[in-house]
C-alpha cells in the first residue's frame, strides 16, 4: 500500500478466517504433492513364446517325417516339453501342461505313416480305473468306472457321484483327466 509516497510492508494476520483457510489449503496441497505415489514400474517383459518352426519340426518328427501344416504367424507361450499324440489319422495333437494349451496340427496323410499303435491296457466297460490330474505342486486322483470300452486313447467315465467326464490314456497306461 502507498501512503504519502512511502511503501509500507503488508502484514497478514492469521486471525482472519479467510487467510487461515488459504494457509490450510496450501499446506494440504504441499502434503499431497509430497505423498504422491512413485511412478509405475516398467511393465514386465512379455511372456516367452514358443518357436513355431521348432514346433513344426517336432510335429513332423512325431508324424514320421510327414509335412505338417503350421501357420508361421501362430503365437503360443513357450512350452518346455510339449506332448504329441494322434487326434485322427491325419491330425497330430500337441499338448502343453504348463502353460496349458492344445494345438491340432494337420499333416499330409499321403506322406504320413502313422506308427504302429502302442500297446495300451484294454479298458472295458465297467472296469474301475484311477484317474489323475494335477499341476505344479499338486495332484488329485479319484476312482471312476468306464462307461464303455476305451476308444483309442479316449475313455468315457462316471465318477463316484455319478458325474460323467472324459479321460485320456497316456504312455504307461496312466489315465489322466482330459482337458
Amino acid at each position: 500500500m502507498r501512503s504519502q509516497g512511502k511503501l509500507r510492508p503488508m502484514h497478514l494476520s492469521l486471525k482472519s478466517p479467510a487467510v487461515r483457510h488459504i494457509a490450510i489449503a496450501v499446506a494440504g496441497l504441499c502434503a499431497l504433492i509430497a505423498a504422491r505415489p512413485a511412478p509405475a514400474q516398467l511393465p514386465a517383459a512379455p511372456p516367452a513364446l514358443h518357436d513355431v518352426a521348432a514346433l513344426k519340426a517336432q510335429v513332423q518328427a512325431f508324424a514320421g517325417g510327414a509335412p505338417a501344416r503350421v501357420d508361421p504367424r501362430l503365437v503360443v507361450p513357450r512350452c518346455p516339453a510339449p506332448a504329441f499324440s494322434w487326434a485322427r489319422a491325419d491330425v497330430v495333437r500337441a499338448d502343453c501342461a504348463g502353460p496349458v494349451w492344445t494345438l491340432y496340427v494337420p499333416v499330409d496323410q499321403a506322406v504320413a505313416a502313422q506308427p504302429a499303435p502302442r500297446a495300451r491296457p484294454a479298458i472295458r466297460r465297467g472296469d474301475r480305473v484311477l484317474v489323475e490330474t494335477g499341476g505344479p505342486g499338486w495332484s488329485v486322483a479319484i476312482e471312476a468306472e468306464a462307461e464303455r470300452d476305451a476308444d483309442g486313447d479316449r475313455l468315457a467315465l462316471k465318477g463316484p457321484a455319478g458325474r460323467r467326464f472324459s479321460a485320456r490314456i497316456v504312455d504307461g497306461g496312466k489315465v489322466v483327466l482330459a482337458r
